[in-house]
């Protein structure tokens, strides 16, 4: 492993791509649309599979209404106006970037929107470092968008070039670029969590290749589902509802505060957020540390959060209001804030007693996640938090 990391250390594009910003690779392949059509078309048919012909006189952009990449279309409409055809732009193909994030279905769902009049047959592509994360069931099941990796477009951008239409003087730059995602690819599938590992863990190595965020955000991702599968064991499950909603924690969605909270929910197979009934897990990156989340509605305007940020593990409730009183609390709810009957192992983990208060509605208590403490640890007493 060792080996690839100095081979990416060395790699200029490490440093060209500003750490591997997924733009670098938007413009990559639109470099490759503008320059090598017939490589392009090639290459994302097969990626995609792709068996119609292509339409006459595409367009390649990038950042077209927020899309990372999108192949477009004129259309005649078959109508006039004032003397001249009318033409419809219809999307063909479109592509989003994945390589320092995660997959999200809200996002993917709305991206679906922007061509919705007129993208039939259009094909839907995200572009992702990860194989593996929480959304993928998801977005596989319930979206148009096909899920594909780098180190297969590496593959397959290799096999695409060996037809001898590309130029000498850019056949290193496509070799080193394949390269260079293939070994992004290589370290990513070495990202692998133990129960035993400190929770604290760091990788020294990814903050000089500028890989730490999402290394943390796959690592985060990780141990919730790790942790889903772990609730969903321990749960019992009367009903034929899904009681550990995986991927999905946002408040206005639980407490039914958006308008398309139904349809959201309803992507993760929780048609309705019934109060003590379901546990919502959610993960990512929140002022530049992981996030870690367990949400329970307990009442039709309260969640109950336990929470892990950075090297602190919270217990609060999310609340309109809350900040002005606690006196919606119960006694039980009290206890909980305190970290009365249940903590984190060890006998220098202490609970902090400052009540600390976070934008309107939402309050919390915290305690220090020690070096020491394993993700089994941390994973433990989250199913502990969850089971009270």
């Amino acid at each position: 492993m060792n080996t690839i990391y100095n081979q990416l250390k060395e790699s200029p594009l490490l440093y060209l791509s500003g750490g591997s910003k997924e733009q670098f690779h938007c413009n990559f392949l639109y470099w490759l649309g503008i320059n090598y059509r017939q490589v392009f078309e090639q290459l994302m048919s097969r990626m995609l599979s792709i068996s119609r012909a292509w339409p006459q006189g595409w367009t390649v952009k990038r950042e077209y209404y927020h899309l990372d990449l999108c192949v477009t279309y004129s259309k005649d409409t078959g109508k006039t106006h004032k003397g001249c055809p009318v033409v419809r732009e219809c999307a063909f193909l479109i592509v989003e970037n994945k390589l320092k994030s995660l997959p999200n279905i809200l996002q993917l769902k709305r991206y679906e929107q922007v061509f919705s009049k007129s993208d039939i047959g259009c094909s839907y592509s995200v572009l992702t470092l990860v194989k593996e994360f929480p959304d993928r069931k998801n977005i596989v099941e319930n979206t148009r968008w096909q899920v594909h990796h780098y180190d297969e477009l590496a593959l397959l951008l290799e096999e695409c070039c060996k037809n001898g239409v590309i130029r000498k003087e850019h056949q290193f730059y496509i070799s080193d670029y394949c390269r260079y995602v293939s070994n992004l690819s290589a370290i990513a599938e070495q990202w692998t969590i133990d129960t035993g590992m400190p929770f604290l863990h760091q990788e020294p190595l990814l903050h000089e290749l500028r890989l730490n965020d999402i290394y943390e955000k796959v690592r985060y991702a990780q141990i919730a589902a790790l942790l889903a599968e772990k609730l969903r064991t321990v749960l019992v499950k009367d009903t034929d509802e899904e009681r550990v909603v995986l991927g999905m924690s946002n408040i206005d969605v639980i407490l039914r505060r958006r308008e398309d909270a139904d349809e959201i929910l309803s992507f993760y197979g929780c048609p309705e957020a019934k109060p003590l009934q379901q546990i919502f897990i959610g993960c990512g990156m929140s002022h530049a540390v992981g996030l870690l989340e367990a949400k329970i509605k307990v009442s039709d305007d309260c969640c109950l959060v336990v929470q892990v940020q950075g090297n602190r593990y919270c217990h609060g409730f999310e609340c309109e209001g809350i900040l002005k009183s606690t006196d919606r609390l119960s006694p039980d709810q009290l206890r909980f804030l305190n970290f009365e009957g249940n903590r984190l192992p060890g006998k220098e983990a202490k609970a902090d007693s400052r009540l600390c208060r976070y934008n309107a509605n939402f309050i919390y208590k915290s305690q220090k996640i020690l070096p020491t403490h394993t993700i089994g640890d941390i994973l433990n007493t989250m199913i502990a938090d969850c089971q009270i």
